[in-house]
């Protein structure tokens, strides 16, 4: 399949990707690209740039004892 890049840099795949769909862009070696699509986050959860990292952000506080208790259960 080729596809092409539009002056403002941007290239439109076709079916089955559709509007909103998120995917991760891996350079594999020269001028070889792979795209795997992402999975949908939580509902209510957006997923923000902040001083150069991703960040999930969420309208419900993680509190500090939250988020030991995860840790605490992390293998």
């Amino acid at each position: 399949m080729i596809v092409t890049v539009d002056p403002q840099r941007r290239v439109t795949l076709p079916t089955p990707a559709r509007p909103g769909d998120v995917f991760d862009l891996e350079q594999t070696g020269h001028a070889r690209f792979t795209l795997t699509r992402l999975e949908q986050t939580a509902p209510g959860v957006r997923l923000e740039q902040r001083d150069g990292y991703l960040v999930a952000v969420t309208q419900h506080p993680i509190t500090q004892e939250a988020t030991r208790r995860a840790l605490d259960e992390f293998p």
